[in-house]
């Protein structure tokens, strides 16, 4: 009689472990709601980084540059992370850069002019990809492609739900 005891204990075990991975499954669907400006004469601008689509290896996986806003830091942008900032309408300056004490970032800095529309959610992504055609077998070093640019939101939504909020 203990040792049914046991089987059918060990059945009841099984099928929680089982129950619970798949709900877990279920939840882990990425999902991203964007931030809606406060009104009229604000803007949102989200500033990401996804995973490259280079087979393989990830560029500059453990490398993240500072990320300045009109000479101004703004935060760090890691693998795989997403930066949120709220602005007036209007021209700003952005500059990706490695060149400050906690930036992990060797690349030149990259440095982009963008208008902030009022009223309106915008992004922009850091794309960071192996310049394939450049880099050969036994070559010191590898090249990289690496760009800052705009995304329209129905494309970026899709996007950015692969990354967490920056720290």
């Amino acid at each position: 009689m203990p040792r049914m005891r046991y089987v059918k204990c060990n059945a009841w075990i099984r099928m929680v472990v089982l129950a619970s991975l798949l709900s877990l499954g279920a939840c882990s669907t990425p999902y991203f709601e964007p931030v809606s400006p406060p009104d009229a004469n604000t803007s949102v601008i989200y500033l990401y980084r996804l995973k490259a689509d280079n087979p393989g290896l990830q560029p500059l996986r453990f490398s993240y540059p500072e990320i300045f806003m009109d000479d101004k830091s703004i935060g760090f942008l890691k693998y795989e992370t997403r930066l949120m900032v709220t602005v007036t309408p209007g021209k700003h300056h952005f500059r990706v850069t490695g060149l400050t004490r906690d930036a992990r970032w060797e690349p030149r800095d990259i440095h982009l002019d963008f208008t902030a529309r009022p009223g309106e959610t915008q992004y922009l992504k850091l794309d960071v990809q192996y310049n394939l055609s450049e880099m050969n077998l036994g070559q010191p070093g590898a090249k990289y492609l690496i760009f800052l640019t705009p995304v329209n939101s129905n494309d970026a939504v899709y996007e950015i739900r692969y990354t967490q909020p920056s720290l």
